[in-house]
């Protein structure tokens, strides 16, 4: 439609509206537009688009809006008009003015990129289902339609990447009243299972005044969905040969850090773990979840002890045997030591040994004889003699 007329239309509308003042102008650009108003009170003012650049020319800079910090600036260096300002190349304006001039440098030229309107917001999904030529009374078969219901909104969900903090279920009932109910899961999700278990819950407690006509689910609030953390060592990722070449400069530049342990049954406990260098396709295979089996293997423990938990203690083993000095007592062929000094003594109230334990060959050999003794603020330590040496060390603790 022709800008007069369209204007003129608009104008007379606001006025038989009971506006007191009506300004009106028309352009093909909203900012043209805008100051073509500014001018034509109780007349429509048209500006072509072959007469923009000399309409604008002209207009001070104050007619934009334009804050004071930024119009003083341009001021300072003698731009007073759109016209002056539209002249200036834009890498100019932005290095001298800074990046918030760049806008007023658009709207001088004419260029409004604002938008009129508000884009429109998606609509949530949604799904419903109206029973016609019955009514529902069983909970299973509204769980039934609300499961269909379920698939075709999490499938709408997944489609836009989002997922959903809460949903509304709605029920409508014979009598022509509605009994609705807010769903909300722990954490925004796209899963069919998780909502149609809270659905389930919602629904085994259901309380209404007549029998179910319809049911509908909708989506009241939504956000996109947050990436996955993966596993850099998993196969399937498109990282997994990024990672292989990065573990393989590893082991040439620094030898053998990727390791495993090994435990054996060697007499001595500080010996019996030791560490055996991986390859590199075992550094970079995903290792087994030990901490996983862990918690299984006490679970099913816990299980089996009827629910109780059974109190324990557990070896705190010192990396290396630490020396101390022990004072002993002596009894039939051994010495038992009655005070150990660890920055400070510690009296023993009580020990048991000692076990002794030796073997070896050449510069290996081995003799030490072990006890476990009380301190008087309860602690249980482990302390040994090196019988090859005649020398006492602390090994460990439990706790």
């Amino acid at each position: 439609m022709p800008l007069e007329p369209l204007g003129a239309r608009l104008a007379t509308r606001r006025g038989a509206a009971g506006a007191a003042r009506v300004w009106a102008g028309a352009a093909a650009k909203p900012e043209v537009a805008r100051l073509a108003a500014g001018g034509a009170e109780g007349s429509l003012r048209v500006v072509s688009a072959e007469d923009e650049r000399d309409f604008l020319a002209p207009q001070p800079l104050a007619v934009l809006g334009m804050d004071e910090h930024t119009r003083a600036l341009l001021e300072g260096v003698g731009v007073e008009t759109l016209g002056q300002l539209r002249e200036l190349p834009r890498e100019a304006v932005e290095v001298r003015f800074g990046g918030n001039a760049v806008p007023w440098w658009r709207l001088a030229r004419g260029e409004d990129e604002r938008r009129l309107f508000r884009p429109v917001p998606p609509e949530q999904p949604h799904a419903s289902l109206d029973f016609i030529d019955y009514v529902v009374t069983d909970p299973e078969r509204l769980l039934f339609t609300a499961n269909a219901l379920l698939g075709t909104i999490c499938d709408q969900l997944l489609e836009q990447g989002a997922h959903a903090r809460r949903m509304r279920l709605t029920l409508a009932l014979g009598n022509g009243t509605k009994w609705e109910r807010e769903l909300k899961p722990a954490r925004p999700t796209a899963s069919r299972s998780t909502w149609l278990r809270l659905v389930r819950a919602l629904l085994e407690r259901l309380t209404v005044a007549d029998a179910v006509a319809g049911v509908a689910l909708a989506v009241q609030a939504s956000e996109a969905s947050s990436a996955v953390q993966g596993d850099l060592f998993d196969a399937g990722f498109a990282t997994a040969s990024a990672v292989e070449a990065a573990v393989a400069r590893l082991l040439e530049e620094q030898g053998a850090i990727v390791v495993r342990p090994s435990p054996s049954a060697h007499p001595l406990i500080e010996e019996r773990l030791a560490f055996e260098p991986l390859t590199l396709r075992e550094a970079t295979s995903v290792p087994p979840a030990a901490g996983a089996r862990l918690v299984r293997e006490r679970t099913a423990a816990y299980a089996a002890g009827g629910g109780e938990i059974v109190p324990g203690l557990s070896l705190q083993l010192l990396a290396q045997p630490k020396p101390v000095l022990v004072d002993t007592v002596k009894r039939r062929d051994h010495h038992v030591p009655v005070r150990y000094r660890d920055g400070q003594w510690r009296e023993l109230v009580n020990c048991a040994g000692p076990d002794r334990v030796s073997g070896g060959q050449w510069d290996r050999t081995y003799a030490r004889e072990y006890f476990r003794a009380v301190t008087t603020d309860g602690l249980l330590v482990w302390l040994f003699r090196d019988a090859c040496r005649d020398r006492w060390y602390l090994h460990g603790w439990w706790d």
